[in-house]
């Protein structure tokens, strides 16, 4: 089967393609995918905006820091397995080369910025269990999928592997199958950045603040305009505290500044933030622009950004690993990914004190889960559920009469 997958029609994995320019006009304000300077808008020239930049690593670290770990669903109740193969792989050591953080870091970059995420699943020949999760670099090993007789099989390094032995995550997709990366689409609203870094480097590098021009009264020479504009060059440009210029002949000095046309265009990089952050789905205040955040609503919006921007990242991931991590057997008896959502939303210790001692009050956490919580060691008689006294079921309550009845 294998072999004749080779032969069919397949459906190429497709990555950031750099969009054609729009003309002139169209090129200078963003019209079009290449820089005033010729610069190609891909994820390279894209990552140079510090904004952007951010999001992704952001949006990376993020999911890389969600403790993961092998649970067993059954009924209400879920049991950690840390001692499944699994478990280890998922949360300690991938492969030979990463760890973990740095594995689930750079599988979701490649989802963002590339639109796929590739890892082949190695299994032992003669057991079948997993033994390591090797990331794809396709950089210097593109990827092909391939459609036969209905089942997906990836192509790379002159190799077949089907899909049950390849984690494949994909981010925007018009098929289901293969991912667009987001600075394909991006491209054109990313340029007006990119040209606006391109036109303060060139203004900066030619102009600066140095910059004049002499205007003179009475016509003089070209010989004679040189060795005047050298000679005020060299007086204010000396490295003395004190520059004087004298110009004689009712001449006069005008420093060259800033149009407000030239100003407005400077400024587009504070409007690229928000732009990056429609990309990215990430509230503007996680890439450290607080204009429109404060103290009081910044808690409300990390809950949001774990919700909106991370959750569905995580779920994708959750989804693919929980299909191709475990055999059918275990998928029937309860096994799962766990990824703990709540280390993203820790909040200021008062609000945190306050919303454990709520917990722990009402029944729901014991005291030694809040401590195991907050990293630290159980203590003894501390694992029975508290139940407020005012808050007893009748049965509760009977149970006790009859107790002290019989006393």
């Amino acid at each position: 089967m294998i072999v004749d997958a080779l032969q069919q029609n397949y459906l190429q994995t497709r990555s950031a393609q750099p969009v054609s320019s729009g003309g002139f006009l169209g090129n200078f304000f963003g019209g079009g995918a290449v820089t005033k300077n010729g610069t190609v808008v891909n994820n390279n020239s894209a990552l140079t905006l510090s904004a952007f930049y951010n999001g992704i690593t952001i949006l990376s670290n993020d999911y890389a820091k969600l403790p993961k770990s092998v649970i067993v669903k059954a009924d209400n109740n879920r049991t950690p397995d840390s001692k499944h193969v699994v478990n280890n792989l998922i949360g300690t050591r991938p492969n030979q080369y990463m760890s973990a953080f740095n594995y689930d870091s750079i599988m979701m970059q490649c989802a963002i910025l590339k639109g796929n995420a590739y890892s082949e699943i190695v299994r032992n020949k003669f057991t079948g269990k997993i033994e390591s999760r090797q990331f794809i670099n396709e950089n210097k090993t593109p990827v092909t999928v391939k459609e036969f007789e209905e089942k997906l099989f990836y192509h790379f390094n002159n190799r077949v592997v089907p899909a049950e032995n390849m984690e494949h995550i994909i981010g925007f997709s018009d098929n289901g199958i293969t991912g667009i990366g987001v600075v394909a689409y991006a491209a054109k609203s990313l340029s007006v950045p990119l040209k606006s870094q391109e036109f303060a480097e060139e203004y900066y590098r030619s102009k600066g603040i140095g910059v004049g021009v002499i205007t003179n009264a009475v016509p003089i020479k070209d010989d004679a305009k040189i060795r005047y504009a050298k000679a005020v060059s060299d007086q204010l440009s000396s490295a003395n505290p004190f520059k004087v210029a004298v110009l004689d002949q009712a001449g006069s000095f005008q420093h060259v500044k800033l149009t407000p046309q030239e100003s407005m265009f400077l400024e587009t990089n504070k409007h690229a933030i928000e732009e990056v952050a429609r990309w990215l789905n990430i509230p503007s205040h996680k890439l450290k622009s607080t204009e429109n955040s404060n103290y009081s609503n910044m808690e409300s919006q990390n809950i949001d950004h774990t919700s909106n921007s991370v959750l569905p990242w995580s779920i994708k991931f959750r989804q693919e690993q929980n299909e191709k991590l475990f055999t059918a057997k275990e998928k029937a008896n309860g096994y799962r990914i766990h990824h703990n959502s709540n280390s993203l939303l820790e909040a200021d210790k008062k609000t945190q004190a306050m919303w454990f001692s709520t917990l722990v009050y009402s029944g729901a956490m014991t005291r030694n889960e809040v401590r195991n919580l907050l990293d630290m060691n159980s203590l003894a008689g501390l694992d029975e559920p508290l139940t407020p006294v005012n808050m007893e079921t009748m049965a509760q309550i009977q149970k006790k009469l009859k107790e002290v009845e019989n006393e």
